[in-house]
């Protein structure tokens, strides 16, 4: 009697473990198909404007031209207290080379706004974007110096960007001076 209380227990125990195994594989054989399809992450920025589309290595031309104004004018809206700060951040943007060409160059004009005291701030007026990874961002920059403007400029920032891993890379960033006020 006990042998056989014993012989239906464990059956059970049996059944019970390759019930747990079989469902172990279906899990295992599911995350694996999801973990290879194609994943869309939307980035939802500070101010949505437009509808956009990102994926792993390529994004929608409205989410281009809105990472490129936000890079740029958060990067150029700058007082004496954080220019630095944001001129590191903005580097954090850049790809490797672009970092390495450019870094000089940046943290030179956030030493030069931070010891002669300015502030400044960039107001884009129109993006452009001319190919699937350049943008022009067009607008004016104002300094201030004890709050009075000091320079009053029409300047177009051109951004090289790419998309890895769904991270946006700033490979590129020249300034050009423009005649026709905005």
């Amino acid at each position: 009697m006990r042998a056989a209380r014993y012989l239906e227990r464990l059956d059970q125990a049996t059944w019970l473990m390759r019930t747990l195994q079989l469902l172990t594989l279906l899990l295992t054989v599911a995350v694996l198909v999801l973990a290879r399809q194609r994943t869309i992450v939307h980035v939802v920025p500070a101010a949505l404007q437009h509808d956009y589309r990102v994926g792993p290595t390529s994004a929608s031309k409205e989410y281009l031209t809105q990472m490129a104004s936000f890079l740029t004018t958060s990067a150029l809206t700058v007082n004496r207290d954080n220019a630095e700060f944001a001129a590191h951040a903005f580097l954090q943007q850049f790809s490797p080379e672009a970092r390495g060409r450019l870094e000089t160059t940046l943290l030179a004009e956030a030493k030069y706004i931070k010891e002669r005291g300015l502030t400044q701030a960039f107001y884009p007026t129109v993006v452009d974007f001319f190919s699937p990874t350049r943008v022009r961002v067009t607008g004016t920059l104002v300094q201030w110096l004890g709050g009075k403007a000091v320079t009053n400029r029409n300047l177009s920032y051109t951004l090289g960007l790419e998309v890895k891993d769904y991270a946006t890379i700033v490979t590129d960033f020249e300034a050009q001076e423009t005649d026709v006020p905005q």
